[in-house]
């Protein structure tokens, strides 16, 4: 079965600085305590937020929260593993509270942190793949990649370790507006791109545009 999930699990969470590029990191962390995770195809889990630093890091605040995007009736897959429980990233030790359980809400503007689409790396052919996915949802919307002050697109990367190896999956940031609001929960609850546990391709109204800084 096919899940859209158009719900959040939010969890305050609470530990160390973090690198900025921590998608993986996080991901692999949380299917140590929680096998089910690796599992659900259909999850993506958001961007977590934070105060980022000149060295790469992330320092998390009150404001700090994971969030992964489930459908409903998921949730106990996953629940009784993360509720009050803790993860790690190397030394450091991550607390996570009980969640909150959120509905997505639309908006007729959305943007994601980072996009990846395999064998798509130049800005025009991205847009190009990204209209294409759209197209597929039979979605309209109108698609922009996010830029730095000096105009250039915002080219980030996603760091992934295996077997002592580490790979460099890279996209770009991207806004999408112009969305009714049916599209606007279809792109949230579907993404666009892959490597959406590892925080990739998953869409937020767009009035959240400033809390996300580039670190250069």
């Amino acid at each position: 079965m096919i899940y859209v999930c158009r719900h959040a699990l939010v969890f305050k969470i609470k530990g160390e600085p973090i690198p900025l590029d921590n998608g993986y990191l996080v991901y692999s962390a949380l299917c140590r305590i929680c096998p089910p995770l690796h599992e659900l195809n259909s999850v993506g889990i958001h961007p977590i937020t934070g105060n980022p630093t000149s060295n790469h890091f992330l320092i998390l605040n009150y404001q700090s929260r994971l969030k992964i995007r489930i459908h409903h009736q998921q949730i106990p897959l996953i629940y009784p593993y993360l509720t009050a429980q803790t993860f790690q990233i190397s030394q450091h030790t991550y607390q996570l509270n009980i969640p909150d359980y959120q509905p997505l809400l639309p908006s007729e503007s959305l943007y994601s942190r980072l996009v990846v689409i395999k064998g798509f790396q130049e800005p025009f052919t991205f847009i190009e793949a990204v209209q294409r996915q759209l197209n597929e949802l039979e979605i309209q919307g109108k698609v922009e990649l996010l830029t730095r002050q000096d105009g250039t697109p915002q080219r980030r990367q996603l760091t992934i370790s295996k077997q002592e190896k580490q790979f460099k999956v890279r996209g770009f940031g991207v806004k999408i507006s112009e969305l009714n609001i049916e599209d606007s929960l279809t792109i949230q609850a579907r993404g666009i791109g892959g490597k959406r546990k590892m925080m990739c391709g998953v869409f937020v109204p767009a009035t959240r545009l400033k809390e996300v800084e580039e670190i250069t």
